[in-house]
């Protein structure tokens, strides 16, 4: 399994398991960013408090999910959201991923 085929599986392991589902199936890191940010638009307009509890779990920096809350619709929102969140499962699946080889 190369680099980034590892990455990404990584990350889809990660979010299925914060968001306690297996819907994501995307090969592409465009296709991960899109079902992202449909699960946190969904959650946003049904489930707020789980939505936090989610950021919360994946460690997102609380600073900039206050920031993401000021965009001027909820799609945008989701669409921020899904970035931050992709991008902090990312670092950690990269810093697993390097040692796990050093290992």
């Amino acid at each position: 399994m190369d680099f980034s085929r590892a990455i990404l599986s990584g990350i889809r392991s990660l979010l299925n398991k914060h968001f306690s589902t297996t819907d994501f199936e995307a090969s592409t890191m465009d296709g991960l960013h899109r079902q992202t940010a449909a699960a946190v638009n969904h959650l946003l307009r049904h489930n707020f408090s789980q939505l936090l509890q989610i950021l919360y779990r994946i460690d997102v920096d609380e600073q900039k999910v206050k920031q993401v809350m000021t965009c001027p619709s909820t799609d945008e929102v989701a669409d921020s959201m899904a970035h931050l969140i992709i991008k902090r499962e990312l670092q950690k699946v990269q810093t697993r991923f390097m040692y796990n080889r050093q290992n």
